[in-house]
């Protein structure tokens, strides 16, 4: 069975949307790929919040950046980006883990990440069973 994780990243203050989306891919997933390895996740999918130019209530991050709240507020969706990493099983992640968080590389990663993220606000799960409804 797969073995999925959601991480929520949320940008510093101060670097906009379209820097963050663009360090990610073009600076932080390559240094991610070169960190894993072998290692590396059956994917590691990025969905970034829509965000446009406007006013929003309730949130200083992205009070110039509002996302398209169906539900909720803005400062539900302070975050900018939901990761999907999908891996083999637990043990395939597992070896990931110890992998790729050795202090080496675990301290490349985190100097990156401390360039266009805030790390303190980052979250991830493991989720549990995935069914997917398709229409007909």
């Amino acid at each position: 069975m797969p073995f999925v994780i959601i991480f929520f990243a949320t940008r510093k203050p101060g670097v906009t949307p379209e820097q963050f989306k663009t360090h990610y891919e073009d600076i932080h997933m390559p240094l991610l790929r070169e960190i894993a390895g072998p290692h590396f996740p059956l994917t590691h999918t990025r969905r970034y919040i829509q965000r446009s130019p406007g006013v929003a209530e309730g949130t200083t991050l992205n009070a110039t950046t509002p996302a398209q709240v169906l539900v909720g507020t803005q400062a539900d969706f302070d975050y900018d980006v939901v990761v999907e990493l999908t891996f083999e099983d637990a043990a395939t992640f597992q070896a990931f883990m110890a992998y790729a968080h050795t202090p080496e590389r675990s301290a490349r990663v985190i100097a990156d990440e401390e360039t266009f993220l805030d790390r303190s606000q980052s979250r991830a799960v493991v989720l549990g069973d995935i069914n997917v409804t398709k229409r007909d």
